[in-house]
């Protein structure tokens, strides 16, 4: 699982824990307070092994997983959750911060899968997490709403690759989830942004790992957790396209 330092990551390494799993865990920099916390939970069945690695180094990810995954042993599930968010609307964003959010989010993707796929048999099981913003525009998250549409566009992709080969992929969409890099964006979070986000309801963190987790042990291809982000999902699919632009119009035009 990546990303486990902190937010759904962290949440999701709780709760399979809990549950009895093993986890080989991967974030960009070690926190040795919250890997002393995990391993005093686990139990003696129970392996835990950490990463540290930068997920847009294709090269240095690929050899630690490597590494890792030989002492650790065989995956069945993995859970790709690292990404970060930049909310501003696109004339306020800069080429670097536009651009950062393209390769941790998308390419970073990318690279996490190909280090990984290698290690999955016939059964394995591949869930990457996009957003509800992969799914509908959201004003303010034209860079982060670009490249979670790629993540679901290489989810889907793969769904059909790597099918044969016996291996599932779920493509995971939650709402907002009450976590700090959602706290850090609420301090200065544009009302349009939030009026629209406010749409498709807001999770608390255990919340959110339920369904989700849920949605993994049946493999479904696409996990939306949240009844008013299911709504959304299917306003966005089978409602006229006239009317849903127009409601997030009014949104905008009475918070911009």
């Amino acid at each position: 699982m990546t990303g486990y330092a902190s937010g759904l990551g962290k949440a999701l390494a709780e709760h399979y824990l809990a549950k009895g799993a093993s986890l080989l865990l991967l974030d960009i920099k070690p926190d040795a307070e919250l890997q002393n916390q995990l391993k005093q939970r686990a139990s003696m069945q129970q392996k835990i092994e950490f990463i540290h690695v930068d997920i847009c180094e294709p090269v240095t990810l690929k050899q630690q997983v490597d590494f890792a995954i030989r002492r650790f042993g065989q995956l069945d599930l993995c859970i790709h959750c690292a990404g970060i968010l930049v909310s501003k609307p696109f004339l306020q964003i800069d080429h670097f911060e536009f651009q950062r959010q393209i390769d941790v989010n998308l390419v970073g993707t990318r690279n996490m899968v190909a280090a990984l796929v290698p290690h999955l048999e016939n059964g394995g099981q591949l869930a990457l997490v996009a957003s509800m913003a992969g799914l509908t525009g959201v004003y303010g998250y034209s860079a982060y709403s670009a490249s979670k549409y790629g993540v679901i566009g290489l989810g889907r992709a793969l769904q059909l690759e790597l099918k044969p080969l016996g291996i599932d992929v779920s493509i995971i969409c939650p709402p907002t989830i009450d976590t700090p890099m959602v706290q850090e964006e609420a301090k200065k979070i544009h009302p349009a942004t939030k009026a629209l986000k406010d749409i498709a309801g807001t999770l608390n963190v255990d919340e959110a790992c339920q369904q989700i987790m849920h949605g993994l042990e049946k493999r479904k291809s696409l996990i939306i957790p949240g009844k008013k982000a299911k709504f959304v999902y299917y306003s966005e699919r089978f409602a006229p396209a006239f009317l849903v632009k127009r409601v997030s119009e009014y949104l905008i035009k009475n918070k911009g």
